[in-house]
């Protein structure tokens, strides 16, 4: 008893002696950090240095107890669903606001929207069938939410919805591993907290935010041989995007030698049919049989030069050829994908570097995006990283399991937790995206870190959200907006706008293509504020005063009279009809916004008493309104000098 008493003591006073040197070190450490220039890799340090000195202190507590399983399930589906109603939050604000700025939230809520309506993965703006862009069928999982709420913020709720299920798998596949109901929960934190993460749910809406999910539950019933769960899941991977079969064959490979040869190779020739299948045979036929004419190859693959120019010449390559691949993957800007490819494996703690054997299931679509020529795709940024990340986390679970055993030491669990926690904490604060950025469309990735994009713990942007509550009398005449304007007609709109309109009945085209629509749609609260564009401020103020000075399209509307903000153009013969259509809206809801807007295309239509008159009643709930104010003061201006208000732009000062 003595002798064991003794023993205890002893190891006692030598884990104390080391926590003090660890300590030492790490003071020695944070000194160095305050000498070392400014770079993405001091923040690295920084989090390696915080994290170890939470770790190391911890021990001196000497915790070991674990939490009931009742209670870590509760914790668990608590903040699941936090980070659901969160970025669900985050994620719809931003569409409000007009920072949806892209093409493909248009066309991805036409698809489902059609579907609904029986018109199956046919969005008009692609201009063909989407399973001929990718093979994805699983986006019909969405279809009976949108009878809920047919409207594109249910496909922002539902990306936050699966992505935040994605920590449920993660949980499971840790408990497994680790026996520790608290280890297991702060894996879970560092996938919910994952900086890229939030990549992923703030950039738009993409299919590939199924994957997380879907491809963690198809390991977990791998880790556990549950083989009929295992390939249902996996079917359903399959499902979600052509791409996901180069994963699947990994996991053959993973299976052949760790869990059983029969399934393994089942597994991989799973994974190679379905690759030539969707990318050989169907993507291009059903291109073929509804694209009408237009490029009808299997496009993507022209981004990627030395992957192949084919999928059967790049997947051949992939398999055969794969240390060539390798070095064409990494060669071209090899400083910026190494340093961003490391902050994704880093975010999840150095022990994913422990399970790298993990962390190969995805190297397939690691070398994918490496190998493209889109700036985007290779720096890891966007929705590109989706079905990366969760096996980042997974990777540092097998890790710190391979170390826990080694060690042989049962009152390391609590530090380790609060190790996880740190990271998780520091990384989404420093590489996190904060939401409602004024250039959501810039690839902001690690190699170029800007603070200002990021430093903010959930995204939350506390100057930005200000703004936003500001812009709300701008939103709320949008609403109006948005139902005088006939769904009958063909629109050309801004991309920022597009998906705001992608559930109309005639064509819809992407701002600048004017030619075949009968009303345009822009949105110019300013390049550097507001709006998102993809042209850069001078080539977009041009276009602006180009539309001005169209003898075919004629101003319709414009708020913000002295700085531009909305504006509608359309053909003279569709004068009438939007008059028609705004007096109508006043008699059935006599609004401030309604005779704002009324008032603003009487203006334009160079009837200035009806104008004036309407304005006053604008200003009647709110004799301060500044925009019922401004069109007030024009209206006087050119009743005065008696000049016609068809030769007044709002946004001259941007010709």
């Amino acid at each position: 008893m003595k002798r064991k008493k003794s023993r205890q003591a002893n190891q006692d006073k030598k884990g104390i002696w080391i926590i003090t040197l660890g300590n030492a070190l790490l003071i020695a450490g944070f000194f160095l950090y305050k000498n070392i220039p400014f770079s993405i890799w001091k923040l690295f340090f920084l989090i390696f240095l915080v994290s170890s000195f939470v770790f190391l202190n911890t021990q001196l507590l000497n915790l070991n107890k674990d939490i009931p399983k009742i209670a870590t399930w509760l914790i668990l589906l608590f903040l699941t669903f936090l980070y659901i109603a969160i970025y669900s939050y985050l994620s719809v604000i931003q569409y409000n606001g007009f920072f949806t700025g892209h093409f493909d939230l248009a066309y991805f809520d036409q698809i489902i929207w059609n579907a609904l309506h029986g018109r199956f993965f046919d969005p008009s703006l692609l201009g063909y069938n989407f399973l001929g862009e990718h093979f994805s069928p699983m986006l019909f999982i969405f279809v009976p939410f949108y009878a809920l709420w047919q409207d594109p913020r249910m496909l922002f709720i539902l990306q936050s919805l699966f992505l935040g299920l994605g920590a449920i798998p993660i949980f499971l596949i840790a408990r497994d591993k680790l026996q520790h109901n608290l280890l297991s929960l702060s894996l879970s934190f560092v996938y919910l907290l994952h900086p890229f993460l939030t990549r992923v749910v703030l950039f738009e809406f993409y299919e590939i935010c199924l994957a997380p999910f879907f491809i963690s539950l198809c390991f977990y019933f791998l880790q556990r041989r549950n083989w009929i769960a295992y390939f249902v899941f996996l079917f359903f991977s399959l499902m979600i995007k052509e791409e996901i079969s180069l994963i699947v064959m990994t996991f053959g490979i993973y299976s052949f030698f760790k869990k059983s040869r029969k399934i393994g190779v089942a597994t991989f020739l799973l994974g190679i049919f379905w690759a030539c299948l969707s990318l050989g045979i169907l993507i291009p036929k059903i291109r073929a049989a509804t694209s009408h004419g237009l490029e009808k190859s299997y496009k993507h693959f022209g981004r990627y030069g030395a992957f192949g120019l084919t999928p059967k010449e790049a997947i051949k390559n992939l398999v055969f050829k794969p240390h060539k691949t390798l070095i064409k993957a990494l060669s071209p800007y090899i400083d910026k994908k190494l340093t961003n490819l490391f902050a994704l494996i880093f975010s999840s703690s150095v022990f994913s570097i422990m399970g790298i054997e993990i962390f190969f299931l995805v190297l397939p679509v690691v070398l994918l995006h490496f190998l493209s020529s889109w700036g985007p795709q290779y720096l890891l940024t966007w929705q590109y990283p989706a079905s990366i990340i969760p096996f980042t986390v997974i990777s540092s679970t097998y890790g710190l399991s391979f170390l826990l055993k080694k060690l042989k030491n049962q009152h390391l669990h609590f530090g380790f937790f609060l190790y996880f926690l740190s990271i998780a904490i520091l990384s989404n604060y420093f590489f996190g995206l904060r939401a409602l950025n004024q250039k959501s469309g810039t690839v902001h990735h690690a190699f170029s870190y800007d603070s200002t994009n990021h430093k903010t713990f959930l995204s939350f942007p506390k100057e930005n959200l200000i703004y936003y509550y500001k812009t709300k009398e701008e939103r709320k005449i949008f609403g109006v907006l948005k139902k005088i304007i006939p769904k009958e007609r063909s629109l050309s709109v801004k991309d920022n706008l597009l998906a705001h309109f992608s559930h109309q009945k005639a064509s819809l085209y992407s701002f600048p293509n004017i030619e075949k629509a009968d009303y345009i749609i822009i949105n110019s609260y300013g390049i550097d504020k507001w709006v998102v564009s993809w042209e850069n401020p001078e080539e977009y103020n041009r276009i602006l005063g180009n539309i001005w000075k169209h003898r075919e399209f004629k101003p319709f509307f414009a708020l913000s009279i002295t700085e531009g903000g909305i504006g509608i153009f359309g053909k003279e013969i569709y004068r009438e009809e939007i008059i028609k259509r705004a007096e109508g809206l006043v008699k059935s809801n006599p609004s401030q916004e309604t005779y704002c807007v009324l008032g603003s295309i009487y203006f334009y239509s160079n009837r200035l008493k009806e104008a004036k008159e309407s304005i006053m009643n604008a200003l009647k709930p709110d004799p301060n309104n500044l925009y019922a104010k401004q069109m007030l003061e024009e209206c006087k201006k050119v009743i005065d000098k008696s000049f016609s208000p068809k030769i007044f732009s709002p946004y001259q000062n941007l010709k």
